[in-house]
């Protein structure tokens, strides 16, 4: 399958349930050229909005770019979960990055709720949140066995997760299709459409200025400063933070080809009766499980089942895409019967090949951060206020929360497009085979 181009999607936002349900976001201008900015900011998802926010809030003059509208991209199509973790257990942080700087980067990962809720709560974001915790469900006895050692390995270091055996879990959850689980009461769940554009109203209340149908094309140096140029004019300013993610463009030669980008999808059903709405994950948190193409289940105020991820192309939208999520949800509460989808879309996410996020400096006076493998909420909005503090001049990038990436592009990236399509099916056969472990 030949692999799209994320940014190559419609303009327009998906027809999706963020969508529908999200306030409007601020009036947001086109982007003439005309503008002057100490910093400029490129992407307007959370990574940007962040870095944004707290240059802004500090008296700074910070101007952000997009081709479309803040919260466009995977920041407005993602599941809405907020979770205090990566992709990895601490003790593996510390093997990869060094005890010191792998325990620094866990804590601040682990405070990302407080953070990513702490904003919400500051400026008065109306995005549906709700901190009622992340249930993890072991689709097996080995995933249960390693979530009890994670569940000790947290505990250890402070974190209140608390191990649910099957009957617990069942409970909490409304099925009985897993072996177990843990809840991490630290999580929770918003719709992340309304958070992107409470971040976006935040850093133009506090001075900042956003444009859209800025398509950045190029970075170029301009004496001792950057010039940003886009088909509407340029601008040029003392610092360039990059926080385009999946939908990064050409503007830096070889940063689109140190991650590869998959199109995740999302399901939200018709309401249910009141009765089935109950009986499912009855306490609000939202639920994954521990396969490696990870599920993400949650129910809506309104009493809908979403379901998001569990499946992954390079291509385009396909019923194919959606059609696992359907199946999973079938076997997950076969109580519901004919489930009736009534909205589905997808977004790309970045994916690195160790599932760690990149956090680079470009060159003196450009700095970006993406590749965040579904942990995108906590870590872009992590990452994006560690990359206001560099353009700020408060830490050099080597003393920010997570260690700075040696830039290197994949030497794959060609076969983007069959190696992603292999991968998912690679981990779908081993997520089969450890089911029956």
């Amino acid at each position: 399958m030949s692999a799209a181009v994320p940014l190559d999607d419609p303009s327009g936002l998906p027809d999706s349930y963020w969508a529908a349900t999200a306030p409007r976001g601020p009036e947001i201008q086109a982007f003439d050229g005309s503008e002057k900015a100490e910093v400029v900011v490129i992407g307007a998802g959370y990574t940007g909005l962040a870095a944004a926010l707290h240059l802004a809030e500090r008296g700074r003059s910070v101007l952000v770019l997009d081709a479309n509208e803040p919260g466009w991209g995977a920041s407005g199509r993602n599941n809405g979960q907020v979770v205090a973790a990566l992709k990895h257990e601490p003790h593996e942080i510390e093997q990869h990055f060094g005890l010191e700087r792998g325990a620094e980067l866990i804590r601040t990962i682990g405070e990302g709720p407080d953070l990513v809720f702490g904003l919400i709560a500051r400026y008065r974001m109306d995005c549906a949140a709700r901190r009622s915790g992340i249930l993890t469900a072991a689709h097996s006895a080995s995933a249960l066995s390693d979530l009890e050692r994670r569940v000790e390995i947290w505990n250890r270091r402070g974190a209140p997760l608390k191990l649910l055996p099957r009957d617990d879990l069942e409970e909490a959850s409304g099925t009985g299709f897993y072996a177990g689980g843990c809840l991490d009461p630290r999580g929770g769940a918003i719709n992340p459409l309304g958070y992107a554009r409470g971040l976006a109203r935040a850093v133009i209340e506090q001075g900042g200025a956003i444009r859209q149908k800025a398509h950045v094309r190029s970075i170029r140096r301009a004496g001792s400063q950057w010039h940003v140029g886009t088909d509407r004019g340029g601008v040029t300013a003392e610092t360039v933070v990059v926080g385009t993610n999946a939908y990064t463009g050409t503007f830096w030669p070889g940063l689109r080809k140190t991650f590869l980008p998959s199109r995740t999808p999302q399901l939200v059903s018709q309401p249910l009766g009141d009765n089935l709405a109950r009986s499912i994950l009855p306490g609000g948190q939202i639920m994954s499980d521990t396969r490696y193409l990870t599920v993400g289940v949650r129910m809506h105020p309104d009493g809908r089942l979403h379901m998001g991820g569990g499946n992954g192309t390079s291509g385009g939208e396909t019923d194919a895409l959606f059609a696992p999520l359907a199946e999973q949800a079938r076997r997950l509460f076969p109580q519901l019967g004919e489930i009736h989808w009534q909205y589905r879309w997808s977004g790309f996410m970045a994916m690195t090949p160790d599932r760690y996020p990149r956090l680079f400096e470009l060159a003196p006076g450009v700095g970006a951060a993406l590749g965040y493998s579904g942990r995108g909420i906590c870590t872009a909005t992590i990452l994006g206020r560690e990359l206001g503090r560099w353009a700020a001049g408060e830490a050099p990038i080597d003393r920010l929360a997570m260690p700075a990436s040696t830039f290197r592009t994949l030497p794959y990236y060609a076969l983007r497009g069959p190696l992603v399509d292999w991968a998912v099916r690679y981990y779908g056969y081993r997520d089969r085979e450890r089911t029956k472990a």
